[in-house]
């Protein structure tokens, strides 16, 4: 084992794990501390009673080192959050680890974790697809107006022949024949 101050080791992860909100450190390099004082007194909870932290966070750093290498290294770069690591170490097989690892590096956590609990679910699935529908559209807005429209009783029955023959709600007729009349006019450059 390497030689390490043993204070100095207990002071920086208390400051990291107990300080103040904002940690100093960097998540795997915690993770390496938590691994030489387990090592030192033999227990994750020796380590985690001498911190003052609970067992299961020391049990949490220690998980993220048994990442694959690349998974490490993005959690190292700040690219994947602790939690997220977590999640990822649930994962089976190392390969999948990564996949997904590369699939939600610099997401937002919200969208990491729909993806973790896709690539959970179907561990066969190809995350690209899915990683598109969580994440597009997200930065735009479309704006809605609702009109209220009277229809007469004839007009309401025509609309909704027109919408059982598609298989569509009256609703959607409307808006599909709006559609089509709009269309027309933007193609013949009336405004």
């Amino acid at each position: 084992m390497t030689e390490f101050n043993e204070e100095e080791l207990l002071a920086s992860l208390y400051l990291n794990l107990k300080g103040p909100k904002k940690k100093h450190g960097n998540w795997m390099d915690i993770a390496e501390d938590c691994k030489k004082l387990k090592e030192y007194y033999g227990s994750a909870k020796k380590v985690a009673d001498r911190i003052g932290v609970s067992y299961e966070l020391i049990r949490a750093l220690l998980t993220l080192l048994t990442l694959p290498e690349e998974v490490q290294t993005l959690i190292r770069d700040d690219k994947i959050l602790f939690d997220v690591g977590q999640r990822i170490a649930r994962i089976k097989g190392k390969e999948r680890q990564i996949e997904v690892a590369k699939t939600i590096a610099r997401l937002p956590a919200h969208d990491a974790r729909d993806i973790l609990q896709y690539a959970k679910k179907y561990p066969e699935a190809q995350l690209g697809d899915f990683k598109t529908r969580v994440t597009q559209g997200k930065d735009s807005i479309e704006k809605v107006h609702i009109a209220l429209v009277p229809l007469r009783e004839d007009i309401y029955e025509t609309l909704k022949m027109e919408g059982q023959q598609k298989k569509l709600s009256v609703e959607k007729t409307i808006l599909l024949i709006l559609k089509q009349w709009v269309d027309l006019r933007n193609k013949e450059g009336v405004h």
